[in-house]
């Protein structure tokens, strides 16, 4: 069982970087070791300068929290499978810290070497233990992600679970064993979501913007959108995986709140991050144009949730490399809020009803970030011409067998071919 605020080891390809506890106040502190602070070292994070060789209070909270569930009932049920304290930030990081997003892990001390020589082992599952896991969840939104053997964690609030791929076959991923996708059921208060997620992150495919790789996979008697995690990749051990780091822009940026309208970052602070944080102009220059191209799509298809924490950067030593997409989901398959309006999670030159963004925003836009304005117009075209089409294709290919894909294309394809109509209509 972990105790209560433990001293946690910080890992950084498999590596300890730094000791995190709570200072005399019961504020969060990190404090790097000297491997940390070698030139050209990988940083665990943007926010967190190793120059100052301690850091105390927010950034560190933000990077840590970042690291797990949004979902406070999710939290407490992860704390009752491993018998650790939900309201304590490194006490949850000592029970599922092993497997974290990008390539930290955090432990306790005396498991620093069988968290770094990976020492837990891969079970395989089959559907129908799939089956069970996914309706668990579908069924109670205060059920763990995690089984007692586990100990990865995912951030977000969507109900989930990561396992491991290899030829063909699903594993649960024990102790330090990495985890190379991600399953999730969608959320249950909104029909197919994770279908239109799937259809969504096809489209913007097929649409020229990076995007991490999905499927909508049935298990037996239940559907999922699988993810292949962008931050794992092929090692030279047969069959194995390595680790590689990233941290969502909340991280990077070390602020708490993800929402625009909340006080989390806009688009312009982000574009600022980019260009600040990339190792060349060359570099800084993809970063920016990437993630201009993820903000078109987002606002062409009105997706209402791409916030800061669902944009991403890569590390590797000096270069910071923007993520492909994740997480993006029209809403054009729901009606509005009664009443009300869409509205984006990060605005566009201060407009957050995609229906109000017009090539006059995308102006104001371009000038306040010092982007080619007929680039991102172009853009826009490129964007509203084709994700009609892209998202009928991956209905298309989904077995419609109990009707879902043909209730789910009656409900978005009408409304997305009036959202672009009208966009393409205004340029």
């Amino acid at each position: 069982m972990p105790p209560s605020s433990p001293h946690l080891a910080v890992l950084l390809d498999g590596e300890v970087v730094g000791e995190v506890d709570r200072g005399r106040s019961g504020a969060l502190r990190l404090t790097f070791t000297k491997a940390a602070r070698r030139p050209g070292r990988t940083p665990l994070s943007l926010s967190l300068p190793t120059s100052t060789g301690t850091i105390t209070g927010t950034p560190v909270e933000t990077f840590l929290d970042g690291l797990l569930p949004d979902n406070d009932a999710v939290r407490r049920a992860i704390a009752r499978v491993h018998g650790a304290d939900a309201n304590d930030t490194l006490s949850l990081l000592a029970a599922v810290g092993q497997d974290c997003p990008g390539a930290v892990q955090l432990c306790l001390p005396e498991d620093v070497h069988t968290t770094a020589a990976r020492t837990g082992e891969l079970i395989p599952v089959s559907d129908s233990d799939l089956e069970m896991r996914l309706a668990a969840l579908r069924t109670d939104m205060d059920a763990s992600w995690t089984m007692p053997g586990e100990h990865w964690s995912l951030g977000g609030s969507q109900q989930k679970f990561a396992l491991r791929l290899s030829d063909g076959q699903w594993f649960e991923a024990t102790g330090s064993e990495p985890t190379s996708h991600i399953v999730k059921p969608g959320i249950y208060a909104l029909r197919a979501q994770a279908m239109i997620e799937h259809v969504s992150m096809h489209a913007a495919t097929r649409c020229g913007v990076s995007a991490a790789h999905t499927e909508y996979v049935s298990f037996k008697s239940e559907d999922a959108i699988v993810i292949t995690r962008f931050d794992r990749a092929p090692s030279d051990q047969a069959g194995g995986l390595r680790r590689l780091h990233q941290e969502d822009l909340c991280q990077a940026l070390g602020v708490r709140e993800k929402y625009e309208s909340e006080g989390g970052p806009d688009a312009e602070t982000i574009v600022r991050l980019l260009r600040e944080s990339s190792s060349t102009a060359r570099a800084a220059a993809a970063n920016v144009a990437q993630f201009v191209d993820g903000l078109v799509y987002n606002t062409v298809i009105a997706a209402p949730d791409a916030h800061a924490r669902n944009y991403a950067v890569l590390l590797q030593g000096d270069d910071v490399e923007l993520a492909p997409l994740f997480d993006v989901a029209t809403g054009l398959a729901y009606e509005p809020p009664a009443g009300g309006a869409r509205a984006l999670s990060m605005s566009i030159a201060g407009e957050l009803d995609p229906a109000h963004v017009t090539p006059d925003t995308w102006k104001r836009f371009c000038e306040a970030v010092s982007v080619d304005e007929a680039t991102v117009l172009e853009k826009v075209r490129e964007v509203a011409e084709v994700a009609p089409d892209a998202m009928a294709e991956a209905l298309a290919e989904i077995d419609d067998w109990d009707g879902a894909a043909s209730d789910v294309a009656a409900r978005l394809l009408p409304g997305v071919r009036e959202q672009t109509q009208t966009v393409l209509r205004a340029l």
